[in-house]
């Protein structure tokens, strides 16, 4: 006689999660873990002022990520993969992160987004990117995604094969998940301080976690009250050393404190945008 069993609920498996699945198979073997905190009172302090004086939303997000890419020209051996008995140092920072989409049902999933050649965009300019990857009601243009779509509905073992695939040619892995990882965990109302660790395919993944309060002294010596934000990373000890990883992490907690990017021609350049955007609106209007 069968054991009955416990009051439960089922519901299909979502297709989409083959996706996340199959990236997760692309985890590197030799990857060491770091986690650390950076005061970011005086960054959101300026991204507050830069959205009374544009009166829009500037996401801490792009900040964090061009921080990174900016980081990152400085060094190259987090963009560098090896390919047989080569290794492979890419021009281009593609940053793979994750962008929060509503779709028409209102359920709200991450999709994964490329930022391509961000060692060639201002912070505006990434800024501006996010921005319209998180309004447009889908990426039918991008071709990654397309590929995505159609691997997510093959069996288990052909998403397996090309995993493997993938990981053998940085080419290829380029093109589909960038050079770089970018991810974000921060909960809004949550103040205790939580960290996490990027999935890690990449040479180099970056996690921002939550953002908590500090006691630390000033300058002289009182006590204050500071915004520090968690972080965790993952690099590939087959390519990166400890130096490199202490290199970067010092020039990104640089950028992140002096709030890097958020200066006078990012005012200027975020105006632009908005003014083209209420342009093509009206325009739209008119021939609607």
């Amino acid at each position: 006689m069968s054991t009955p069993r416990p009051a439960h609920r089922e519901s299909e498996w979502p297709v989409i999660r083959n996706a996340l699945t199959t990236f997760l198979d692309m985890q590197r073997p030799h990857m060491v873990h770091g986690f650390g905190e950076i005061d970011i009172t005086e960054p959101l302090s300026a991204i507050r002022r830069r959205e009374r004086e544009l009166r829009v939303a500037v996401s801490f997000h792009a900040f964090a990520l061009y921080c990174m890419v900016q980081a990152a020209m400085q060094n190259p051996s987090v963009v560098t993969y090896r390919h047989g008995r080569k290794l492979i140092t890419f021009e281009d920072i593609d940053v793979l992160t994750p962008v929060d989409k509503k779709l028409p049902s209102g359920v709200r999933i991450p999709v994964a987004y490329i930022v391509r050649g961000a060692q060639n965009k201002s912070l505006a300019e990434i800024n501006w990117e996010l921005r319209q990857a998180v309004k447009a009601p889908d990426l039918p243009n991008d071709r990654t995604v397309l590929m995505r779509r159609r691997a997510v509905r093959l069996p288990a073992f052909a998403r397996r094969w090309i995993s493997r695939r993938v990981q053998r040619d940085p080419f290829l892995f380029k093109q589909l998940n960038g050079t770089i990882g970018l991810t974000n965990v921060q909960s809004h109302g949550f103040t205790n301080p939580m960290f996490a660790l990027p999935p890690a395919i990449h040479t180099f993944g970056f996690a921002i976690g939550n953002t908590a309060d500090r006691l630390k002294l000033d300058e002289n010596g009182k006590v204050t009250v500071r915004k520090v934000m968690c972080i965790g990373s993952a690099a590939d000890h087959d390519i990166m050393d400890g130096m490199g990883l202490a290199r970067f992490a010092y020039l990104f907690t640089q950028l992140v404190e002096s709030a890097a990017g958020l200066d006078d021609s990012f005012v200027s350049q975020t105006r632009s945008f908005l003014e083209g955007d209420q342009r093509a609106r009206i325009c739209t209007a008119q021939h609607s």
